[in-house]
């Protein structure tokens, strides 16, 4: 006998199948909520434990503002006392250059066969004017110049001829400059 199944089973299978993905959706579509929903509430408690984190920052950098501006108050008062301490050096080494050139220019000056009728500085500049017996003599006081440490560039402005007592004598005009020398150098010098 032949039986015949009246009943739709193919779409109560189909219906029970679209239920299941139904529900499956549906499920994961709150799982997925869950885990936004999670997800969400660790960005904010991260957010607000940022937030308050700033605000002691803020609070801690507020307390230290006065050091902070303290130190840079201090910082410019030492450059400008580093700045007047070169200044007072330089000054000190100007001072003494002047003493220095005059020393050496008297101590180089032959008695015997020269004198001097004028000195004159002005800054880095020196002139010395004099009169002397004959231009050797001239020639080997500017080479004895050259070897001071105080001295440079000496070169011969001019010369001529003089009536002087009876005498016929060169009168001469040098330009010199000066300098500050390095400490090694002076202590040659001195050494000599």
């Amino acid at each position: 006998m032949i039986h015949i199944n009246l009943l739709p089973v193919r779409q109560i299978k189909q219906k029970a199948a679209a239920r299941k993905q139904l529900v499956t959706v549906f499920l994961s579509f709150l799982l997925l909520l869950a885990i936004l929903g999670v997800v969400g509430f660790f960005q904010v408690s991260q957010a607000n434990q940022l937030q308050h984190d700033i605000t002691q920052l803020k609070t801690e950098k507020q307390k230290h503002a006065k050091t902070l501006k303290l130190i840079k108050q201090l910082e410019k008062d030492k450059e400008l006392i580093e700045k007047r301490i070169a200044i007072i050096k330089q000054l000190k080494k100007s001072s003494s250059l002047t003493v220095h050139v005059l020393d050496e220019v008297a101590n180089l000056t032959p008695d015997d066969r020269m004198w001097l009728t004028s000195v004159t500085q002005s800054g880095a500049s020196l002139t010395l004017t004099g009169m002397a017996l004959d231009n050797r003599t001239i020639a080997k006081y500017m080479e004895d110049l050259k070897t001071s440490p105080y001295i440079s560039n000496v070169n011969l402005a001019n010369t001529s001829l003089k009536s002087y007592a009876g005498r016929n004598l060169k009168v001469f005009s040098l330009s010199c400059s000066t300098v500050v020398p390095e400490a090694r150098q002076v202590e040659k010098t001195e050494k000599k």
